[in-house]
């Protein structure tokens, strides 16, 4: 029973550990997003593998393709989300990014209770010129 007194400077210590550990990966603002992704294509994976490619434009466009459909869009800040507005398509797709160091992880409407998505750098340019789908 004495060590319940014991346990509250530990947990008083921890805290501000907590807090910095979920500072450190706090979502990337706009302005940095923008940093990492403009001019620049990723590939975007799931925990199933490759699922799609996107291509960053100046003016905060985008050019989405995966085996089924291009789109063409534009992204936004939300808050801490950034949502992306696809030509056709009325739903917007809102996520929250994360730098991981050379690749990007992102959560569906930030939700951390859902599988993320991983975006790495790839080579090509999107385009949906000559795009016929599957």
């Amino acid at each position: 029973m004495r060590a319940a007194p014991l346990l509250a400077p530990l947990i008083l210590a921890v805290l501000p550990l907590a807090s910095q550990a979920q500072e450190a990966d706090a979502p990337l603002t706009a302005e940095g997003f923008e940093a990492i992704v403009q001019g620049r294509t990723f590939d975007t994976h799931n925990f199933s593998g490759r699922y799609g490619v996107e291509t960053f434009l100046p003016g905060r466009r985008a050019i989405w393709r995966d085996a089924g459909q291009c789109l063409e869009g534009r992204w936004r800040a939300e808050g801490e989300l950034i949502c992306f507005d696809y030509e056709g398509d009325p739903q917007p797709y809102c996520w929250t990014y994360h730098d991981r160091g050379g690749w990007l992880m992102a959560w569906l409407d930030g939700d951390r209770g859902t599988d993320p998505i991983m975006l790495y750098p790839a080579a090509e340019v999107v385009t949906c010129d000559g795009f016929f789908g599957a």
